[in-house]
């Protein structure tokens, strides 16, 4: 059996702003990374895609999510691969997709 590779965790104060990459190819696998899950301490901010250069058929990408760090506490961050189809494709979280925070004063 293969150990999992745990990320360590982000640590944060209130008032920052803090962003997490993950690797995505939503063009060539039709697969979106979508927010799933953040805790009570943060609030999004923003989310962009960044393709990978030279860009060229096929080729992946990143996609980035900003966070705003609003209150101490903790939780987890859990995004979701989200083919949309008919009825929708959920992958389960891979490791990439699985973050830990934790917000002090």
């Amino acid at each position: 059996m293969q150990e999992l590779k745990i990320l360590p965790p982000i640590n944060a104060k209130v008032g920052d702003i803090f962003e997490i990459s993950i690797p995505s190819n939503p063009a060539s696998t039709g697969y979106n990374c979508l927010l799933s899950e953040m805790p009570h301490c943060v609030y999004f901010v923003e989310s962009t895609y960044v393709p990978d250069e030279p860009i060229k058929p096929g080729s992946g990408g990143v996609s980035k999510f900003k966070f705003l760090a609003v209150k101490k506490g903790e939780g987890k961050i859990i995004y979701h691969s989200v083919r949309f189809s008919h009825p929708p494709e959920i992958l389960e979280p891979t490791v990439m997709q699985q973050r830990f925070v934790i917000v002090n004063q």
